[in-house]
C-alpha cells in the first residue's frame, strides 16, 4: 500500500507548562547568604526569579514545567516531583529572543538557592541566530553541568564560563537530566558578581558539543535512528533513487544480533557511503540511568560493536529519545574525543502517528518543522507508513534548494567525506 502525504504547514504552537496535580507544601527556604537579604540583588547582578508568580519570574517572562513535570507552586518558590530525565523547567531571559550576559564574563556566576535532591542538571539555553522563538530549532543548543558538583549546603555557583555557548544569545535557564524520584524545590536564580569566601567550585568537565541544527548553508540532514530489517532493502533502494546521503544512528544491541542481519546491512550502508554513528548499547534513557556505570556501559558496549563488527570508529552520538542531561555528556567525553552530540530541528513524528488513523500527519509535521526552519531531521524505519513517506520527504527538502547530505558534511567536519553528489 502507498500513502500520500497532505501538504498543510501550520503554525507552530508555544508550548504550555502542565502544572500537575497540589502535593503537601515544600520546608521552610534554607538559610541564605546576606548578600541575597536585598530584594534587588547585589549591584551588577540580575535577579532572574523568586518564583512569586505561578507564570511569569522576576524580570517579567515566562517561566514553567513542560514534557509533563508535576509542579507545586508556593509563594517563593516551586517544586518539582520529577519522574522522568525528560521533564524540565524553564525561566526564560528574555521574552522568547535573546538576552546578552556578555557584559557579565568571566566573572559572574549563575546563583541557585534550592532544598532537595542534587540528582539533576542545570542547563544555560542558547537561542537560534534569528532570536525567533518561532525559528527552529529553539532554543538551538544548549550547555549543562551536573548540580551535585557546584552545590553546598544549599546553594549553587557556577561560573557563567562553564557554559560554553554564545551568551550573546542566551535565553533560558532550565532544570531536567533528573535521576531520581527525589522532589527539588528552587527558591531563587540569580547571576551575581562574586560568591562567598570559601565557596568550592569545581573544574569544568568536557561535554562534547550539543547539535541540533546543520551550519554549512543550504544544507539539510537525515538521521535515521532504529529500524526494522524488512524494510532496510527499500530504504536503501530510494536513498540510492534519490541520490542522497545520509547517516544512521545504530544501537549495539541490534548489530550483534544475528537474526536481524543489521550487521551486513550497515556493512553495505558504509560501503554506499552513508555514516554511521552510536545510539547506545540498549536504547534506554541513559540519563535517567542510577549510576554512571550504566551510562558507561551503555557508550562501551555500543563502541565496542562499532569496532568489532563494523570496524569503524565515530565520535557522532544520537541520545536515545533525544534524551540529555550532563552525565551523559560528560561520560562520553571521558570515551570520545569531542564528541558530537546529534539531537534535531525536524521531527516527522513517525513515533507519534506512523501506527494511528492519520499517519499522513508524519509528513505535516515534517513541512511544518522544515518551514520554520528545520534542517537536521530524526526519523526510523519501524514501520510501513514512514518508509512509504520518505522519498516523499526527501523531494520536498530537494524542492527548497536544499542540499542533502550527511550530518558530519552539514556540520562541516573536516574529517568527513567530500560530497558525493551535486546539488540535485
Amino acid at each position: 500500500m502507498i500513502f500520500y502525504c497532505q501538504n498543510p504547514v501550520q503554525p507552530k504552537g508555544k508550548l504550555l507548562p502542565n502544572l500537575g496535580t497540589t502535593p503537601p507544601p515544600p520546608p521552610p527556604p534554607p538559610a541564605t547568604p546576606d548578600i541575597l537579604h536585598n530584594s534587588q540583588g547585589p549591584p551588577n547582578s540580575i535577579l532572574i526569579d523568586t518564583f512569586q508568580h505561578q507564570d511569569v519570574n522576576d524580570l517579567g517572562h515566562w517561566h514553567g514545567a513542560l514534557e509533563g513535570l508535576t509542579v507545586h507552586h508556593g509563594p517563593g518558590f516551586v517544586r518539582f516531583f520529577p519522574s522522568d530525565p525528560d521533564h524540565n523547567y524553564h525561566t526564560q531571559l528574555s521574552a522568547s529572543s535573546c538576552y546578552d550576559l556578555r557584559a557579565y564574563q568571566p566573572s559572574h556566576y549563575l546563583h541557585i538557592v534550592f532544598g532537595g535532591t542534587t540528582k539533576f542538571s542545570i542547563f544555560l539555553n542558547e537561542n537560534n541566530a534569528a532570536c525567533d522563538f518561532m525559528r527552529n530549532p529553539f532554543p538551538q543548543t544548549s550547555d549543562v553541568v551536573e548540580a551535585v558538583r557546584y552545590s553546598r549546603g544549599n546553594d549553587i555557583y557556577i561560573p557563567l564560563a562553564h557554559f560554553h555557548i554564545d551568551q550573546s544569545r542566551a535565553v533560558s535557564v532550565s532544570f531536567g537530566g533528573f535521576y531520581s524520584l527525589e522532589p527539588l524545590t528552587l527558591y531563587r536564580v540569580e547571576i551575581v558578581p562574586s560568591i562567598p569566601v570559601g565557596f568550592p567550585v569545581p573544574h569544568r568537565m568536557n561535554n562534547g558539543r550539543l547539535m541540533l541544527t546543520c551550519t554549512r548553508p543550504g544544507s539539510f540532514a537525515f538521521g535515521i535512528d532504529d529500524g526494522q530489517p524488512r524494510f532496510a532493502q527499500e530504504v536503501m533502494k530510494i536513498l540510492e533513487e534519490e541520490r542522497v546521503l545520509v547517516t544512521f544512528f545504530v544501537v549495539g544491541l541490534g548489530l550483534r544480533d544475528r537474526e536481524t542481519n543489521f550487521s551486513n546491512v550497515y556493512r553495505e550502508m558504509i560501503k554506499r557511503g552513508h555514516q554511521i554513528a552510536l545510539h547506545s548499547d540498549t536504547h534506554r534513557k541513559m540519563e535517567g540511568l542510577a549510576s554512571t556505570a550504566e551510562i558507561d556501559r551503555e557508550i562501551v558496549e555500543n563502541i565496542i560493536a562499532f569496532r568489532q563488527i563494523l570496524g569503524i570508529e565515530t565520535h557522532y552520538f544520537r541520545p536515545p529519545f533525544g534524551t540529555l542531561g550532563a552525565r551523559t555528556r560528560q561520560r562520553l567525553a571521558n570515551f570520545i574525543t569531542e564528541p558530537q552530540v546529534i539531537t534535531w530541528s525536524v521531527d516527522i513524528e513517525d513515533w507519534l502517528w506512523a501506527d494511528s488513523k492519520t499517519p499522513e500527519k508524519q509528513c505535516e509535521a515534517f513541512f511544518r518543522d522544515v518551514m520554520h526552519g528545520g534542517n537536521l531531521a530524526v526519523m526510523h524505519f519501524l514501520s510501513a507508513t514512514t518508509v512509504s513517506y520518505f522519498r516523499e520527504v526527501i523531494q520536498f527538502v530537494k524542492r527548497q534548494n536544499m542540499t542533502i547530505m550527511r550530518i558530519d558534511q552539514c556540520l562541516e567536519d573536516p574529517r568527513s567525506p567530500p560530497l558525493k553528489f551535486p546539488i540535485h
